[in-house]
């Protein structure tokens, strides 16, 4: 199923930009949306609930398990690094509002709660 599929088939509304973009992020593969559906479908307001769920999901599978490993990332790509450590699309509103911009503080704030999302860290 692809995205456009999905989010017509919940009858999600174009204004669900929040939804829709982590729909864009964290699904990444048909099976990944046709699960969204069968949880989502004839209950109304689940999507959020079941991208959080799937985001955390995320985060412990693909989500970084070493400090060295984030700051080689970070130094090489930061967006990409922040992406894969938040399991969330970095934009520019989320970068600028980055207080702390060393990744070995980025990463220790992450530690005190690996399911924050970025703007949480950006303001700690």
């Amino acid at each position: 199923m692809q995205q456009d599929e999905l989010i017509y088939r919940l009858d999600i509304p174009k204004s669900a930009t929040i939804i829709i973009k982590k729909i864009e992020f964290l699904l990444r593969s048909d099976s990944d949306r046709q699960k969204m559906y069968l949880f989502c479908n004839g209950n109304p307001g689940s999507e959020y609930i079941y991208l959080s769920e799937k985001r955390k999901q995320l985060i412990n599978e693909e989500g970084y398990k070493d400090k060295s490993e984030f700051i080689v990332d970070y130094n090489d790509n930061n967006i990409m690094a922040l992406e894969r450590l938040c399991q969330e699309k970095v934009d520019g509103f989320k970068l600028a509002r980055l207080k702390v911009t060393d990744p070995e503080t980025l990463y220790s704030l992450y530690e005190k709660n690996k399911y924050s999302n970025l703007l949480h860290l950006a303001l700690s």
